[in-house]
């Protein structure tokens, strides 16, 4: 698993196919959460070296992108990293379950004590 700090390193982070379309599904589950990221940009890699889904966000505590694996525990891997690749943080080793995935998200580039669920 890449480090903080580190250059993402895509083969290292890829594991096993996934369906895009069923992960933006997920992703937009909340739209109004989805769209406070401000995400675009997005970027899929499904091909034999590297399984990910990549996406540029500038949210309220980071603004750079978010990176997406599918790991053998069929859990996510979720890294946020600054326009250049370095990891600024990631989820712990063993990953999050689907239904974790956009809270997790939220936390780490927007959420404030102010929002009101």
């Amino acid at each position: 698993m890449n480090q903080i700090n580190e250059i993402i390193n895509y083969e290292k982070a890829s594991c096993r196919e996934f369906n895009p379309s069923e992960l933006v599904h997920l992703l937009k589950s909340d739209m109004m959460v989805f769209w406070s990221w401000g995400a675009d940009g997005f970027i899929v890699d499904n091909t034999k070296q590297t399984k990910m889904f990549r996406m540029r966000v500038r949210g309220h505590h980071h603004k750079g992108y978010v990176y997406i694996f599918l790991n053998f525990l069929d859990l996510f891997d979720v890294y946020l990293t600054k326009k250049d690749g370095t990891i600024v943080g990631r989820t712990e080793e063993m990953g999050i379950y689907n239904d974790q995935l956009v809270e997790w998200i939220d936390e780490k580039i927007e959420r404030i004590p102010e929002y009101r669920d």
